[in-house]
């Protein structure tokens, strides 16, 4: 059964945002698989317990740290549903995925940094990026910069350290709650920060979108926090997730399902998908649980009135696109679906009704914009990558990836209704991005 939890915001100082960790102890993250066990001894680890993050691998599928109560020895990485799998981290910590690469971090409990796929930061140690030792605290979460240049890690004692080339925005000292997830804003400018009573903290560039006020659902930890971002990559809200799978919403986040307190383990952490517009979120034993998928969309020109249509609800690849009068057919809705390999700010609109791809005929800026098969690999889909921006006036254009300096555009009438690419300095590429139910 999915619950919604509908809280009313609260609005803390301030706070990062997640992308892993968990509660009042800790998590943990990493990849691969491995044996060689963490020294139990260590100082500062999280109570006893079972603690375990996660990270999603931008081509699909996830990377798990898994911490086992009680056994240092099945401590581990795990690669999920096809992301790649590297040599294992067999210690308790955080794991974040890397920007620009397709690999991560696990940043351990001790601030130990271990690089999978990803580049080598702060010779393996955040102590040698900044004045860390594990006698501040113990890591309970890290967020990687969106440049994928360097980390914000949080500990414990609520202080805020960096590594490589990131700035920092302020700890969360003041308060006297334990952090258990941060996130970063995508200028790498800004992050959030969840503390286990639900308080968020926004540093730098992050909007403060609200918070469970202190108060634990149910009596339960707040475990981890992940971005909802708008249809241009822009921050416009974040889902929270307590420690019995409750997850709540903020801003524009959309609630797309939970465990509804139910299933086994404690979850413990929680990650916003690659697409930017739904979540996933890990138990303590390891098990992934993904969200609904966030809602097809329609297109509206805002100079025509009119939404992008499949002519006929055809099924047949090469039918050239139109502007028609919204119906609420699945003709009329798109699907986001992010490139495989990622290819940051870009997307492909599958047709909700035929599975066909938004494509530029012949890729040429005098072709027509039509359905067509989806097409692999990079070398041959330019000509459906489609990259949402922010014009001038606040209103989303669409340019392709294959010819920046031009527009989806739709004819009026009198022209036939069809859709091209028009340059960026014309009239009329302005559109409205409607969810679609």
């Amino acid at each position: 059964m999915i619950i919604r939890h509908n809280i009313k915001p609260y609005r803390s100082n301030s706070f990062i945002r997640v992308l892993a960790v968990m509660p009042c102890l800790l998590l943990l993250l990493v990849l691969g698989f491995a044996t060689t066990p963490a020294n139990a001894s260590q100082p500062n680890l999280p109570p006893a317990g079972n603690y375990t993050s996660i990270a999603a691998a931008p081509g699909g599928g996830f990377w798990v740290q898994l911490q086992t109560p009680g056994n240092s020895s099945d401590y581990r990485t795990l690669a999920i549903d096809g992301a790649p799998e590297y040599e294992s981290v067999n210690e308790a910590g955080s794991i974040v995925a890397v920007p620009g690469t397709n690999g991560y971090w696990v940043v351990t409990v001790t601030g130990g940094i271990h690089a999978r796929g990803a580049p080598e930061l702060c010779s393996g140690h955040l102590s040698n990026c900044s004045g860390y030792h594990s006698n501040n605290g113990y890591i309970t979460g890290a967020a990687a910069s969106p440049n994928g240049q360097g980390l914000w890690a949080v500990d414990s004692a609520r202080h805020l350290w960096t590594a490589g080339n990131v700035p920092a925005l302020g700890d969360v000292t003041g308060d006297n709650r334990t952090p258990t997830g941060i996130a970063a804003t995508p200028s790498g400018q800004g992050y959030y920060i969840v503390m286990d009573d639900g308080g968020v903290h926004a540093r730098g560039d992050a909007v403060f979108y609200g918070s469970t006020g202190g108060n634990r659902p149910g009596g339960h930890d707040l475990v981890g926090i992940a971005l909802s971002h708008d249809i241009t990559g822009a921050v416009d809200g974040y889902w929270l997730v307590g420690s019995d799978g409750g997850v709540y919403t903020f801003g524009s986040a959309t609630f797309l399902g939970s465990t509804g307190g139910a299933g086994r383990g404690a979850v413990s952490n929680i990650v916003t998908r690659p697409e930017g517009r739904s979540y996933a979120w890990v138990r303590a034993d390891g098990q992934v649980g993904k969200s609904q998928d966030a809602p097809p969309i329609t297109l509206k020109s805002i100079t025509q009135g009119k939404v992008i249509d499949v002519p006929g609800g055809s099924m047949e690849p090469g039918t050239p696109l139109q502007l028609a009068a919204a119906n609420g057919s699945a003709s009329q809705k798109w699907k986001i679906v992010p490139p495989v390999p990622y290819v940051a700010g870009a997307m492909r609109l599958v047709n909700v009704n035929s599975g066909l791809c938004m494509d530029l005929e012949g890729n040429s800026v005098s072709g027509r914009v039509l359905q067509y098969a989806c097409k692999t690999p990079i070398q041959q889909w330019q000509n459906q990558l489609w990259m949402p921006v922010k014009a001038g006036n606040g209103e989303i254009q669409f340019k392709l990836f294959s010819h920046q300096d031009y527009r989806l555009y739709g004819y009026p009438d009198e022209y036939g209704a069809g859709l091209i690419l028009s340059f960026h300095t014309n009239a009329g590429l302005d559109w409205d991005v409607i969810p679609a139910p």
